[in-house]
């Protein structure tokens, strides 16, 4: 069974238009790339990987997010642009249907999350257009067939995932040291962790529901933006950096920062959306299998994570990261 996908490759077709001339299609091992440039991928593991990324969002939490556009790029040859996009475009449904599970128990700093959804659609949108500048800067002069949209974001994606999996290395560390020598990982608090909410820089805000009573305007529109730079260049939810800051930098409580971040990953997922569509970055044929198959991920990923609480299942998902890098590496020189 196959799906064929004739947007996510347009870049190719706009930047090797010698496909036409190609004898034979290109062929990968669950990808074939027309000689009009029609990408065709394989239906059964593009459904496993949207199962695989769900299960691990559900065992592991925001970290398993970070796999679906490299493992797009990575299996299926889906150009990042199309990968960011699509993926932003399914994080609607999963933020939608993570509020809907919230329900009444949430709360939500309204305030606060309208103002950090104004520096992130600035966010989004910058990133978007740097994806979009990338998209159509042509080859590497110096590498041949690779593109600087592949290289640029092959790098920037594997710098995060190798900060993402150095953390939960230390992580699964701290706690397998928890386990065999208690004394021997006591809990240090981040340095510098506030140091953001004594910026002494007019306006001054207010924040009644989240039992702020001053900070700087320019802290919480510099959080959103920075959370949105992420999503609008990456895909990604952006919550890694937005609910640490709501925690330690605004001291926003940690449910009502809970409820906050969902509220604002909803609209700036929804912004991301529009103008990565406006982009011809979104191909709405893998947003629905990739949403469907991650939620029924993260039902099992959820039903099984209580049993899985020995560090070593830790060490194993800071493992995948770095599998998933090397693997990034070795195709931008094969």
């Amino acid at each position: 069974m196959e799906l064929t996908l004739p947007i996510a490759s347009y870049w190719q077709t706009f930047l090797y238009p010698e496909l036409a001339k190609a004898a034979a299609p290109l062929q990968g091992w669950f990808y074939t790339i027309q000689a009009q440039g029609t990408l065709v991928v394989s239906l059964p593991v593009l459904i496993l990987v949207g199962l695989a990324v769900g299960i691990l969002s559900g065992i592991y939490g925001v970290a398993g997010g970070f796999f679906l556009t490299p493992w797009l790029n990575l299996f299926f040859q889906v150009p990042y642009n199309v990968a960011v996009g699509t993926d932003l475009t399914q994080m609607i449904g999963t933020a939608t249907m993570a509020r809907v599970r919230q329900g009444g128990e949430g709360y939500v700093d309204y305030k606060l999350g309208l103002l950090m959804f104004a520096g992130s659609v600035v966010g989004v949108e910058l990133g978007a257009r740097l994806l979009e500048g990338l998209k159509l800067s042509g080859r590497v002069p110096v590498l041949g067939n690779l593109s600087w949209l592949q290289l640029i974001m092959s790098l920037v994606y594997g710098l995060l995932l190798a900060w993402i999996g150095s953390l939960v290395w230390r992580e699964a560390k701290a706690a397998w040291l928890r386990q065999t020598a208690p004394m021997a990982a006591a809990a240090m608090a981040p340095a510098g962790a506030n140091r953001l909410r004594t910026v002494n820089l007019p306006p001054f805000i207010s924040l009644p529901a989240s039992g702020v009573e001053s900070i700087s305007l320019w802290v919480v529109l510099g959080v959103g933006f920075c959370s949105g730079l992420l999503t609008g260049l990456l895909g990604v939810s952006g919550s890694f950096v937005r609910m640490p800051a709501l925690i330690y930098v605004l001291g926003v409580p940690t449910v009502v920062s809970i409820g906050t971040n969902l509220f604002e990953l909803l609209l700036t997922s929804i912004y991301g959306t529009l103008t990565h569509s406006l982009k011809g970055n979104v191909e709405l044929a893998l947003v629905v299998i990739l949403l469907l198959a991650g939620l029924v991920g993260r039902q099992i990923g959820a039903a099984v994570q209580r049993r899985l609480t020995h560090p070593v299942w830790q060490f194993l998902l800071a493992g995948l990261f770095f599998v998933t890098i090397a693997f990034m590496v070795l195709k931008l020189f094969r």
